[in-house]
């Protein structure tokens, strides 16, 4: 490896830490501490499960790099899109992608909570495989495999309460049905009285699309046009309730990409992909990967975490070999003028 992979793979190796409230670092936290003063829980999403490109072997990777340095950890949170996808593979497929997931993730050392992402879903699309008329088609199908009885719910855990909303909204569209990124209007009103019951709590809510999504600024691209798509279209009336109430953070997952958004009072914080780029590489020079985060009194701390994996790519991935060789050969650029950079400062120092 040379010195420049050498570096790259340093930095990409360092854990981003925050703190809400407290100045002392999140890694100088003591097991002991941690027990004593509050407690640890984990926000996996994006795993998409799949046996292609070996992506349910990485998913049990990431389950062992759990179990091996998260063991403190008291739950896990699940984001949505566990398995790869029931939009537009065939059913039998599917199924086994849930399997699959539900498998390794029984192997957690801890309980976990499940969210359902837009390919959870059975035939919510046009390419869907399967009849519009099947029992199964929507939710059903994962929710009963992985035993959800609701698909938004809560839980109270240690003084904490945990919020899990569905944001994928059924619609009828040209070709059947198919969804679009919402909470819609009954989950909002059980929302508000569901938070206004546990007021007095810090409290911590889960969607898998974004409340707060930035790709257009971070593509420089003015024409992007993120509700429905990547930020649920009723986020403003999501934002309005939740911003009454002693919300500390909402935990973001779909676009693959980690943020850190913090707005009147709240973090929005967006998990990198346990998947990354559907297991076919870094997404965005991001690696496979997760957070953890840790309660103290009311204040959250978390700092991200990756596992190693190295991908598999199937021979027909072409696409995805020709993305990794121009993502690489952007960061090789953005080192050659930074040390152009760096040089050129030197010079006029002397």
């Amino acid at each position: 490896m040379n010195s420049f992979s050498h570096r790259r793979s340093a930095i990409k190796k360092i854990f981003a830490s925050v703190s809400l409230g407290l100045l002392k670092p999140v890694d100088l936290m003591t097991e002991r501490e941690i027990a004593k003063d509050g407690f640890s829980f984990l926000h996996l999403t994006d795993m998409h499960v799949r046996r292609k490109r070996q992506g349910h072997i990485g998913y049990q990777a990431c389950i062992d790099a759990v179990n091996k340095n998260n063991r403190s950890a008291d739950f896990v949170l699940m984001g949505g899109d566990l398995a790869f996808d029931g939009n537009y593979t065939a059913k039998d497929e599917f199924v086994d992608q849930i399997e699959l997931y539900k498998n390794a993730s029984d192997k957690l050392k801890m309980p976990y909570y499940n969210s359902i992402g837009n390919h959870d879903v059975l035939g919510w699309h046009s390419r869907r495989k399967v009849s519009t008329d099947d029992p199964d088609l929507g939710k059903k199908l994962i929710m009963d495999k992985l035993g959800m009885r609701e698909s938004y719910y809560s839980f109270n855990h240690k003084g904490w309460h945990f919020v899990v909303m569905d944001s994928i909204h059924p619609v009828e569209g040209e070709h059947g049905i198919t969804y679009k990124g919402a909470f819609g209007e009954q989950q909002l009103e059980w929302l508000r009285f569901d938070l206004g019951k546990h007021s007095q709590m810090p409290t911590v809510v889960m969607t898998h699309i974004a409340a707060f999504c930035h790709l257009g600024q971070m593509n420089g691209d003015p024409k992007f046009n993120p509700f429905g798509h990547m930020v649920v279209e009723d986020t403003v009336n999501f934002r309005k309730i939740i911003e009454r109430h002693n919300v500390k953070a909402v935990l973001q997952g779909h676009s693959h990409v980690p943020e850190d958004f913090f707005y009147k009072g709240i973090w929005y914080i967006t998990s990198q992909s346990v998947s990354a780029a559907w297991w076919g590489g870094n997404w965005k020079g991001f690696m496979p990967g997760y957070t953890v985060f840790y309660t103290s009194g009311e204040t959250l701390r978390w700092e991200r975490r990756i596992f190693e994996w190295q991908h598999h790519l199937e021979p027909e991935d072409s696409l995805e070999r020709q993305r990794i060789a121009e993502y690489e050969a952007f960061e090789k650029q953005q080192e050659e003028l930074r040390e152009q950079e760096i040089s050129a400062a030197q010079k006029i120092v002397k």
